[in-house]
């Protein structure tokens, strides 16, 4: 089955009505799983801490004496010191993925039933924490990791002194690798959320991606096309003006500016949402799982 561009346009139009028709569940289950997580890094990090202050105390000399010394080793030994930052970030990332994970089960009750509310995202991050934070791991692991390492190992190998040619093949590199992985990975979480343990999930995910490639990539193109349109300004603006020596706050800096806040409170409150919820139910169709009807939209999305 083929996809159009009406196609990929009618998922972004129904799926920005849900966003929007459930724009305060969303702005409270964002908030409260920010609230969250926050918490669970404090559960952690402050027995670090207390710890730290009990083995060394509070001794200004005494942390300067570790401070140096961790910095000599950290530039005797900088392989090693990228090993250890892999190891503390693919933990945070994966939880900041087992928040995703919860806001697409929130999302499956909403493309299912046509209703969702904000506590759903609880009952789906405390029932499936386990679940989302391993497929976050290896999330983490496929999309992420690998253009880290190719650009650290590269940043290491040239003295930390990228050339402007290396970084702009690292860049394509890095948006190659990231796209065909992430539209390979697409449909990880909604595949959970209607019962899939992970490893099928990712089984199930790759195989829609190859067999669905049009559709899968057909949306995820559509939404960095979004971003782009949503940020190109400000980006573009970014790059060129140093070239002109200063950064002047005229009429044109100060809209782009403008835009750029307004922006990026939509896709906070709306448009991250709706990509959630486009993605959930474009996988509910390919698989022939509930979808609620909706009425059509009086008014053109596009």
């Amino acid at each position: 089955m083929s996809t159009s561009y009406n196609t990929i346009v009618d998922d972004l139009k129904s799926s920005f009505r849900l966003a929007k028709e459930n724009i305060l569940s969303y702005f409270l289950a964002n908030l409260g799983m920010l609230i969250a997580v926050v918490l669970l890094m404090g559960l952690v990090m402050v027995p670090i801490a207390v710890a730290a202050l009990l083995m060394v105390g509070t001794s200004s000399a005494a942390w300067e004496a570790i401070g140096l010394g961790l910095a000599a080793w950290a530039e005797s030994n900088p392989w090693a010191v990228g090993g250890v930052a892999i190891l503390f970030i693919i933990p945070f990332i994966a939880l900041f993925l087992t928040v995703v994970g919860s806001i697409y089960g929130m999302s499956k009750d909403l493309v299912a039933h046509g209703e969702t509310k904000a506590e759903r995202a609880f009952s789906w991050f405390r029932y499936k924490f386990l679940t989302f934070g391993g497929a976050g791991v290896l999330l983490t692991t496929i999309i992420i990791l690998p253009p880290m390492v190719v650009w650290g190992s590269v940043s290491i190998l040239m003295g930390y002194t990228v050339n402007v040619a290396i970084s702009t093949l690292l860049s394509v590199f890095t948006f190659t690798w990231v796209f065909i992985t992430v539209g390979l990975c697409a449909m990880v979480f909604p595949a959970m959320t209607y019962g899939k343990g992970v490893q099928d999930a990712f089984k199930e995910s790759f195989h829609l991606a190859r067999e669905r490639l049009d559709h899968v990539y057909g949306l995820l193109s559509a939404i960095i096309v979004l971003a782009v349109a949503s940020y190109g300004p400000v980006v573009f603006w970014g790059l060129t003006a140093p070239l002109t020596g200063a950064v002047v706050l005229d009429a044109v800096a100060i809209t782009i500016m403008v835009w750029t806040v307004l922006v990026t409170f939509l896709w906070l409150l709306v448009l991250l949402p709706m990509t959630i919820i486009a993605f959930t139910k474009v996988y509910a169709e390919m698989t022939g799982g509930q979808v609620a009807t909706q009425k059509p939209l009086p008014i053109p999305f596009v």
